[in-house]
């Protein structure tokens, strides 16, 4: 039983007393926080991920027009890879990451597909963090318009949050999570703030709320601090400048441009504002989609969707303290950079082994989607799944 699972059945008495108000109240609400209780248990995390909007709240997205259709070129993986000296068997290392979809694609060919553990290729696989990296893309074509000045504070764009703790941020330190801003991400700390984030989901509740409680820790733009929060910041601002939903924006900036293959849908709170920071739920192939809009630099069949400016900054450390080391991954604008970093390469990454990882100078996207429940080192996990993609982009030369 992993740590995660042991944590959350010892929280169960604590929340009892919650769980009966509930029930008298909303036995829907009750359901979604069983299913926060038992949402990464072993036997239930798998079929979990692939079926989130069967219990949240949540929005759909709707695929139109024509989709993007990748020609197959059917290659073997490379049979084993080296991560700190030791050679790892490449099968032995998918399951014991709980893989449930990788994708490999090259020069716009599949050369791998496989699914694992019962999912099938059509599931809306949950993205966790992933999520994030969607919302900077969205958030870079309100820059291109002009509509959003990254130099600016949180506060000049919403005025109702000049009180808390991002009141004086400037936006681009929100991007590159470096706000200042107390919050604590321990996802085996009953009362951290990312569990509280789970039980509004749950119960019902506001997450523009939540984020207007938060207080300053830090001199904002002086050192990286992973707060999940910062992302449901920057989607507040992107409402509050379009005055569309993430959804509509999703809709219309990328589900209706880049050749998205599937329906795909986005958790929301209970008011219906969009769980920004995890809450989408796509297909492996139609995460590609997306990773290969990045890979091309923001543009798809001659149009550019979002600018070539937008794609290299996201990509790119803007700080010192931002930057990847050997044993360090960098950051960008809601955007990870794996240690020693190649020209152009770059990942979106969620908890529980969710990855879009692109290699520019190869011309390489790979999609992984797991159910990992050895999250908790999930340090060495990014480190060790790189290592993974650079081997497959090596096979391929």
């Amino acid at each position: 039983m992993s740590t995660l699972s042991k944590y959350i059945k010892g929280t169960v008495l604590a929340l009892v007393t919650i769980a009966v108000i509930v029930v008298a109240l909303n036995w829907q609400s009750a359901n979604r926080l069983y299913s926060v209780i038992s949402l990464f248990d072993k036997a239930l995390i798998v079929n979990n991920f692939s079926h989130m909007k069967d219990v949240f709240f949540n929005k759909k997205i709707v695929a139109k027009g024509k989709p993007y259709t990748f020609t197959e070129s059917p290659k073997p993986l490379p049979a084993s890879f080296t991560y700190r000296d030791q050679v790892t068997n490449s099968e032995a290392f998918l399951a014991r990451r709980a893989t449930t979809a990788l994708l490999v694609i090259k020069d716009d060919q599949i050369t791998f597909e496989q699914y694992y553990l019962g999912t099938q290729s059509d599931d809306k696989r949950i993205s966790w963090s992933m999520a994030k990296s969607f919302v900077s893309i969205l958030f870079g074509m309100q820059v291109d318009a002009g509509n959003i000045d990254i130099n600016k504070t949180v506060g000049f764009y919403l005025p109702e949050l000049a009180s808390s703790g991002y009141g004086n941020v400037k936006v681009e330190h929100v991007l590159q999570m470096s706000s200042g801003v107390k919050w604590n991400e321990d996802y085996l700390d009953f009362n951290s703030d990312i569990n509280k984030m789970g039980r509004v989901l749950a119960i019902g509740g506001s997450l523009d709320d939540m984020t207007s409680e938060l207080v300053n820790e830090s001199e904002p733009g002086k050192a990286f601090h992973y707060v999940s929060m910062d992302t449901h910041v920057i989607s507040m601002i992107l409402r509050r400048v379009s005055g569309k939903s993430l959804v509509e924006l999703i809709q219309q900036n990328l589900w209706n441009t880049i050749g998205m293959e599937s329906d795909a849908f986005w958790l929301t709170d209970s008011q219906g504002a969009e769980f920004a920071l995890g809450g989408l739920n796509v297909t492996t192939r139609d995460y590609a989609r997306f990773g290969r809009l990045l890979l091309n630099n923001g543009e798809f069949n001659g149009k550019q969707i979002v600018s070539a400016e937008w794609i290299k900054a996201a990509t790119t450390p803007q700080a010192d303290y931002l930057k990847p080391q050997t044993d360090k991954l960098g950051y960008g604008y809601q955007i990870w950079l794996p240690p020693q970093a190649q020209q152009g390469e770059f990942f979106c990454v969620g908890v529980y082994g969710q990855y879009i990882y692109v290699n520019q100078q190869h011309n390489v996207v790979i999609v992984k989607n797991s159910a990992d429940l050895g999250f908790q080192d999930e340090l060495i996990s990014k480190h060790e799944t790189i290592a993974f993609f650079r081997e497959i982009v090596a096979s391929l030369q």
